[in-house]
């Protein structure tokens, strides 16, 4: 038996080749809310939508174990490929993660790091400001004096 490939469940009755057999498990597409059936050897895997094209995974019936299905060794040495191609883009996309995690980790630490700098700064900043205000006001209060003095 070929991959069991989802089609229209809408379709039912066209003589397309899309009608519904009473093997086949009919569900919807959590993206786009097609309506797709495909026969029974489909359950678990995941196929992409006939209409959005995002991958679905097909459900398993109630009451049906993956293992209930009666495969042949080609179609079990298929899903076996498939799984493992599955697996191995997971495990290079947990690898990608992980990567992206610690340079997101050493840029937060630097970016601590460089706050902490800033801080300190902003408050030696703050108190020669502070002293300058005074400065000031001390120096406009020295120049009335002196401009009082002046006049008389």
């Amino acid at each position: 038996m070929e991959n069991p490939v989802a089609h229209d469940a809408e379709a039912g009755g066209t003589g397309s080749g899309d009608d519904i057999r009473p093997t086949d498990i009919v569900f919807e597409c959590p993206h786009c809310g097609k309506s797709l059936a495909i026969d029974y050897h489909g359950a678990g895997l995941t196929i992409p939508c006939t209409d959005c094209g995002e991958d679905v995974e097909v459900p398993i019936p109630e009451g049906m174990e993956v293992y209930d299905i009666d495969s042949s060794e080609e179609e079990q040495e298929i899903r076996i490929l498939n799984l493992r191609k599955s697996l191995v883009a997971a495990e290079q996309r947990i690898s990608e993660l992980e990567n992206q995690f610690e340079a997101l980790r050493a840029r937060h630490e630097r970016l601590e790091d460089a706050h902490g700098r800033v801080g300190g700064r902003f408050a030696v900043i703050t108190a020669q400001v502070a002293n300058i205000r005074r400065g000031l006001q001390e120096l406009a209060g020295a120049l009335e004096k002196i401009s009082a003095a002046a006049r008389e």
